[in-house]
């Protein structure tokens, strides 16, 4: 279970960063003119990108559920909450997808965008993915909270260096701040908090996930929790 967990979520990380590279490459900030001109000279990259998002999802998901069953020895009701909020953040983080497709959707017209002037459709187009990236600011509240039960779980667990619990609720706890920073303070988040999740990010995940797909856990010690976990 911990190697599954541990070689899923590394997979997952591969589309999910293809899928921000692509956004970066063609959103221009601040210029509907050129992001449209991008996406279009570009649409089946960006449509890979947004495809490649979901698909990073999908091994997200695969890794929680392991990652679930690993835990629920330590904690029955905390491992089902770190499960709770890993599915909401996945499937807000999903819906962002739509914010693309409409941005394709308004650049390149149709039926019942005909009254829509070139510039206008540049602008909304613009302000959907706009509405993109709020969407993954969201999904961080939970994948926030998410990485912070699970430094939780880790700490109370007896298979894994602790250490690793400690790093993981840095972790989460950086994410927390700058999506809520996002929404409370648009501009402080502008200057000072822009790579935050990222840098604490760093930190608790890529060395959680590589000891578990590396070194595992600590079989005997997991056995004698889940047969406590069983027996109380």
């Amino acid at each position: 279970m911990a190697r599954l967990a541990g070689g899923l979520y590394g997979i997952s990380a591969v589309p999910a960063a293809f899928s921000v590279f692509v956004l970066a490459r063609l959103v221009v900030r601040n210029d509907p003119a050129a992001t449209a001109a991008n996406l279009l000279g570009s649409e089946g990259l960006f449509r890979l990108g947004f495809a490649a998002d979901l698909v990073g999802i999908l091994f997200f998901v695969a890794a929680v559920l392991f990652l679930y069953e690993l835990f629920k020895p330590v904690s029955r009701s905390l491992a089902l909450l770190f499960l709770c909020f890993s599915l909401i953040g996945s499937a807000i983080q999903a819906l962002d997808s739509l914010g693309d497709l409409a941005a394709l959707l308004l650049l390149k017209g149709g039926p019942g965008l005909s009254a829509l002037a070139a510039g206008q459709a540049q602008a909304l187009a613009l302000l959907c993915l706009k509405l993109h990236s709020l969407a993954y600011d969201l999904a961080l509240v939970f994948f926030g909270a998410w990485a912070v039960v699970m430094g939780c779980l880790i700490l109370r667990a007896t298979f894994l260096p602790r250490t690793f619990g400690a790093l993981m609720a840095i972790d989460g706890l950086g994410y927390l701040t700058f999506s809520l920073a996002t929404f409370l303070s648009p501009p402080l988040v502008s200057h000072l908090y822009p790579y935050l999740p990222f840098l604490t990010a760093l930190l608790g995940e890529p060395p959680l996930m590589l000891w578990l797909l590396f070194r595992a856990v600590d079989a005997e010690k997991w056995r004698a929790q889940a047969a406590a976990a069983a027996t109380s």
